[in-house]
């Protein structure tokens, strides 16, 4: 697969503000080391989307190393879109229902 732009919906902003805030409280630099490692796998997904696995729908995980966070996303036919991200230790049933709301 070819390179494809990853966008995000705008409520992603906020799920990750609440990570960078809670890896900031846990630690000096914590929330800048998270923006590090999230982005780098923001990357990751725009080099090759169909690189991480279907969970569910057309909806991929991708997991960010090193945090507890899952980024899920879905690809269109020309970008990646970044539905959620959210802390991949909830509940399996709960996840689906959660990102299926905000598309």
């Amino acid at each position: 697969m070819k390179n494809l732009p990853v966008v995000t919906l705008a409520v992603v902003g906020e799920d990750v503000q609440a990570a960078y805030d809670y890896f900031s409280a846990r630690s000096s630099g914590g929330g800048d080391q998270l923006l590090d490692r999230y982005f780098a796998t923001t990357d990751r997904i725009g080099l090759n989307a169909e690189t991480f696995p279907i969970k569910f729908d057309d909806y991929r995980r991708a997991l960010v190393p090193k945090s507890y966070l899952a980024i899920y996303y879905f690809v269109e036919s020309e970008r990646s879109v970044i539905a959620a991200v959210i802390d991949a230790r909830r509940h399996p049933r709960l996840i689906p229902d959660l990102i299926r709301a905000r598309r």
